[in-house]
């Protein structure tokens, strides 16, 4: 998933609300990430978890990055 942005992760999270889920986490490819992270709309909204120091959230959204290179999936 190369072709990952802000504007499509936030139409991904909207559309899977919108049939009716909650959303738990943000699978994220660790390549995938280090791109997320290099535009500032991505990384301004990425905080640390209050529960955990290590756990970084999006938009309040748990992000899990797995050891697949490009992959992003919300769960």
């Amino acid at each position: 998933m190369n072709d990952i942005s802000v504007k499509k992760i936030n139409k991904l999270i909207e559309q899977f609300e919108q049939a009716g889920n909650k959303t738990q986490a943000l699978e994220i490819g660790y390549k995938t990430y280090a791109m997320l992270m290099s535009d500032q709309k991505f990384a301004d909204k990425v905080t640390k978890s209050a529960e955990n120091a290590e756990e970084r959230l999006y938009k309040k959204i748990k992000i899990k990055l797995i050891p697949e290179k490009h992959h992003f999936k919300v769960k």
